[in-house]
């Protein structure tokens, strides 16, 4: 959940958000608040742990089988930056594409007014 979110349900301004998350100790009722935006026990708030978190998600990994992806924060930039010259190079051929069919599209109608022109004894329909 984004400050912003969390701190228009809280009913704050954003910055405050950004303090609480920087205080030491939080006062019960602000807590109680948190609590009840996030869907959590203040208990579970105040119990969290971000190295317990990691070490049950490879916990969980290793027991069951099931995979959870913590990918450090340059290989999911590297991936981004490769997507992104992907796109690019898309974009190119694209547009190189689009350029040839627009001159085809002007040669192929220059020779039928010129035809329709040239035609004695016709006119142009108009």
């Amino acid at each position: 959940m984004k400050q912003t979110t969390f701190a228009k349900s809280l009913g704050i301004a954003q910055q405050n958000v950004s303090k609480m998350e920087n205080k030491k100790e939080i006062s019960i009722e602000k807590l109680e608040a948190a609590a009840k935006v996030l869907g959590l026990t203040v208990e579970a708030i105040e119990k969290f742990n971000e190295k317990n978190i990691l070490n049950n998600n490879i916990a969980l990994e290793q027991g069951t089988g099931q995979t959870n992806h913590v990918y450090p924060v340059k290989e999911i930039i590297e991936y981004f930056k490769e997507e992104l010259v992907k796109k690019d190079n898309k974009i190119e051929e694209l547009t190189e594409e689009l350029e040839e069919y627009r001159k085809s599209k002007r040669k192929s109608s220059k020779p039928k007014e010129a035809k329709l022109k040239s035609m004695p004894g016709k006119q142009a329909v108009q």
